[in-house]
């Protein structure tokens, strides 16, 4: 049997290249707009125009996202597939040297490699690439391949805020095993020094100053607290997720060999990450992540063994197996299936010139699309534009002068912090923006001013929508939806009054405190799931959180809302059901819809339902008037 141990470099090279051809990827570029394509526009707009303030958002993606989306048709692309192949190569070569150590047959090591190197992603390849340096640098107790490992850990950050946290994990268990194998005390305290280095450096290389880059590192750990929040209720194969769980534990438990569990170890808090990802969303995007990083995470470790044995491969397969069963529940709308081959190598990289030029077609319908009145951009002209809640199409379509506030994309809807800073942006008296487009979420219905997974608009980002009550004015209005000025004197007043404080049970409605027509209405909501509902939400998905709204002639309205953003303060009323009741509210007049009363509940409950056994039985609620005429 033919081992990789007697194979030379060069041809472990040539091997790794046949690797990267053979399973290169059809890149399908996004030109679409709306909230999962509008930071495409941003993000790569910033890069090209406007550097420094790219560096100063906080967002799920980072400064050099282009490296992982770029615009077809400029300088990107060919950095990205640059940035793309070599780092495909690199793990298709550093798998090679693995299972080269481990003497593996070479038979099996190319067959495995080619289903890792066709599902794994740009997300997945650099998690791996890291996990095997850091494997490498504990076994050959190797300085610089730790040193290499970090920086690469710490510039994907700036990419993407999941690939850095999962990197950077895998460094730190990595740093302790090392500390455990080798007990070098004077070597591990080297190698845990290289990693603040690498973050001094790389960060200060990427967002040019210190304040700025400890800004982004606090930011990150604040979008990494808030994003389980983020959930849907997608409709999951129960006995198919039990019988992956029962596969995953077959194929840690019959792994043969330490080098084999080491990686496992390294491999372990990423795969825990690309599941919280994959199981609390709805759209098949993040659950197909999951299931790359399983394809490839368990590929590589089984490779690591010291010696060949079915049963992890027949688990691995299982496991597998029992993912795409579940895959095919969910709702696949907009699923593509894997494309791959030397075709692609061709057509993307070497012959690109057909996708470039339809490319272009595509780019120009989009910015048609998003192209206001001659007379709208007029009364703009030079002056600073942002967009809210997320649509940045807007700003190359119209060559808009864009000032975005901190965290684009209703990226702080779940983080206090991060709606906090966002608000200052326009409420500062110095360089607050001077127009802001409020545009429609959904463009085909006026659906009652729903954003982000059914949530209410103006409950979103609490902070946020106050700021733009309090310090700007509407002068436009239309069926994209309107434009806000800046206006020293806004309509509203910030106000903090509090109307009343009581401790109420789920499921149960509770009348509103009476106040002014001539105010704004918020309820700060406390609540706190059980221990069982923690561990659920931990492992599986955290609950979700509804508010109906009674209103006079008895119609009840439902939203979500996020629980940790609730604290500083669901919208209570006037209910503006659509953005023409927004725009009425805007214009002076007294809006009709004032609820009478309130009902707090989660997804399970209907009804009469008393509350599971996932949540305390009460919650407390803090009304207060956050505005005034």
């Amino acid at each position: 049997m033919t081992r990789l141990l007697h194979i030379p470099r060069w041809l472990m090279a040539a091997l790794a290249f046949l690797l990267v051809v053979l399973t290169y990827p059809a890149f399908e570029p996004d030109f679409g707009v709306g909230l999962d394509s509008s930071y495409v526009w941003g993000f790569n707009y910033l890069f090209d125009n406007d550097y420094q303030t790219l560096t100063q958002l906080v967002h799920p993606y980072g400064p050099f996202s282009c490296l992982r989306l770029p615009l077809v048709g400029n300088g990107h692309y060919a950095i990205f597939l640059i940035f793309f192949s070599l780092t495909k190569f690199a793990f298709a070569w550093m798998a090679l040297m693995m299972a080269c150590r481990r003497k593996q047959p070479l038979w099996l090591t190319l067959a495995a490699l080619v289903p890792a190197c066709l599902y794994a992603n740009i997300d997945v390849l650099l998690v791996a690439n890291v996990a095997l340096l850091v494997m490498a640098a504990i076994e050959k107790k190797s300085f610089w391949r730790f040193l290499v490992a970090a920086a690469i850990a710490v510039f994907s950050l700036s990419i993407k805020s999941s690939i850095g946290t999962s990197s950077c994990a895998v460094l730190f268990v990595g740093w302790l095993v090392l500390a455990f194998r080798h007990k070098d005390w004077k070597f591990t305290v080297i190698t845990a020094a290289s990693v603040p280095v690498m973050f001094l450096v790389v960060g200060l290389a990427v967002w040019h100053s210190f304040p700025v880059m400890w800004h982004a590192w606090v930011g990150v750990l604040n979008l990494v607290g808030g994003y389980s929040e983020a959930v849907l209720m997608p409709e999951h194969e129960g006995w198919s997720l039990l019988a992956f769980a029962v596969a995953l534990l077959a194929f840690a438990l019959t792994l043969k060999g330490q080098w084999a569990r080491c990686l496992a170890l390294l491999l372990l808090i990423p795969l825990f990450s690309f599941w919280r990802y994959g199981i609390t969303r709805e759209d098949v995007f993040h659950f197909n992540q999951f299931i790359s990083s399983v394809v490839c995470f368990l590929i590589l470790i089984a490779l690591a063994q010291n010696r060949f044995c079915w049963l992890p491969w027949l688990s691995g397969i299982a496991a597998f197996l029992f993912l795409l069963v579940n895959f095919s529940a969910l709702n696949t709308i907009g699923a593509k299936s894997l494309s791959a081959g030397p075709q692609n190598l061709v057509g993307r990289v070497v012959c690109p010139k057909q996708l470039v030029d339809e490319s272009w077609g595509y780019i120009a319908n989009t910015l048609s699309s998003r192209k206001l009145d001659d007379s709208l951009c007029a009364v703009v002209g030079n002056a600073s534009v942002d967009c809210y809640p997320w649509e940045h199409v807007y700003i190359p379509a119209n060559k808009f002068s864009w000032q975005p506030h901190t965290s684009v994309e209703l990226a702080s809807g779940n983080s206090l912090w991060l709606n906090h800073q966002s608000a200052l942006n326009f409420s500062s008296h110095t360089d607050a923006v001077s127009f802001v487009i409020l545009h429609k979420v959904n463009y085909g219905c006026d659906d009652g001013l729903r954003s982000l997974d059914g949530r209410y608009l103006l409950s979103d980002e609490p902070a946020i929508i106050d700021s733009l009550f309090t310090n700007y004015t509407l002068v436009d209005s239309g069926g994209w939806y309107g434009l806000l000025l800046r206006h020293g004197d806004g309509r509203f007043s910030p106000a903090s009054e509090p109307v009343a404080e009581l401790t109420v049970a789920w499921n149960e409605w509770v009348p509103l405190p009476p106040h002014p027509d001539s105010s704004i209405l918020r309820a700060e909501v406390f609540s706190q799931p059980s221990f069982l509902g923690w561990v659920k939400g931990l492992l599986y998905k955290p609950d979700i959180y509804y508010v109906d709204y009674r209103l006079p002639n008895g119609e009840v309205v439902s939203y979500r809302y996020s629980r940790t953003t609730a604290v500083s303060g669901l919208w209570m009323g006037p209910l503006l059901q659509s953005y023409a009741d927004l725009a009425t509210f805007l214009s002076g007049c007294p809006a009709s819809y004032l609820p009478v009363a309130i009902r707090f509940r989660t997804a399970s409950m209907n009804d009469g339902d008393r509350p599971s056994r996932l949540q305390n039985p009460e919650l407390t609620i803090r009304f207060r008037r956050a505005l005034v005429l």
